[in-house]
């Protein structure tokens, strides 16, 4: 098969980050998962001045499984728990300024409808729909409850009820249904991926840092390897260190590129050799 243009270019690399409260101004986070909004802005700001670009839940599953096109350099920005304030104040602005997307990581429990939103007579409800609406933001999947975290051990309706309970829930007030499961507090199971495959997740996503995703490389741990399903256990970075994760992501990036470029020419002749067909030029593979 000839190279796809409409395939991701060599090199491209998507890190996903992990967020949760933002404090204002330079205050001190008294949670260790909390950033300030001082830190916020200086993680917004190195990102645009690395060329990274947002991707979607559903855009990642293309490039993952089938390496649909993406931008080189891609993040996914991952809001956990129910957080329509800093959803609204923080990342509403910056996707607004960039064209990006905010994934929202929902806990669907029933007991948001006796939470009050910003305007007169708003539900929690009616608020996280009304930011849902300006077409900026990703609802996902983060349990129906969070209070019961998905370690092994757990009876089979239990988990069933935590992960598909959030299905129809999302569904009725996001219009979609979900596809991706971040997992509540990072915990997970043989019987938790077994039934999130089962209800129609895609993707999950854990709380551990190792590193970028590339198409043909999803960095795991011994723990996540002993599972054997990489898509239900992606990484994230912490935004704590999300400084740092950027920076290496554009390393490895760029080191991936440049061993393509170097090695192309023994591909395409391998190619050539073995599939009796010639590769595109190097030029426009990487344009």
């Amino acid at each position: 098969m000839r190279w796809d243009p409409q395939k991701s270019k060599p090199g491209t690399v998507v890190a996903p980050i992990m967020f949760h409260g933002i404090v204002k101004g330079n205050g001190q986070p008294t949670e260790a998962h909390d950033i300030n909004f001082a830190t916020f802005e200086q993680i917004v700001a190195l990102a645009e001045d690395l060329g990274f670009e947002t991707v979607t839940t559903d855009e990642l599953i293309g490039f993952l499984t089938e390496n649909a096109k993406i931008p080189p350099r891609s993040m996914i920005l991952i809001l956990d728990d129910r957080r329509p304030g800093t959803a609204e104040d923080y990342f509403l602005p910056v996707n607004e300024r960039n064209d990006w997307t905010t994934t929202l990581a929902w806990i669907a429990q029933a007991d948001t409808d006796q939470r009050k939103g910003r305007l007169p007579d708003e539900s929690m409800w009616d608020w996280i729909e009304r930011i849902n609406a300006t077409g900026y933001f990703d609802v996902q999947s983060h349990g129906l409850n969070h209070k019961l975290y998905l370690v092994e051990g757990l009876p089979e309706e239990v988990v069933r009820e935590e992960i598909a309970g959030s299905i129809p829930i999302l569904e009725e007030h996001f219009g979609q249904r979900p596809i991706a499961y971040i997992w509540p507090g990072g915990d997970y199971s043989s019987l938790g991926i077994q039934v999130a495959r089962q209800s129609g997740f895609k993707l999950g996503f854990t709380v551990q840092s190792r590193g970028p995703i590339l198409f043909n490389w999803i960095p795991q741990g011994d723990k996540e390897l002993s599972y054997s399903d990489p898509l239900m256990l992606l990484p994230r970075f912490w935004s704590s260190a999300a400084l740092l994760n950027f920076e290496q992501s554009a390393r490895i990036a760029d080191a991936a590129e440049i061993f393509a470029r170097d090695n192309y020419a023994a591909e395409a002749a391998w190619y050539s050799t073995n599939c009796g067909d010639e590769l595109p030029s190097l030029e426009s593979v990487l344009k």
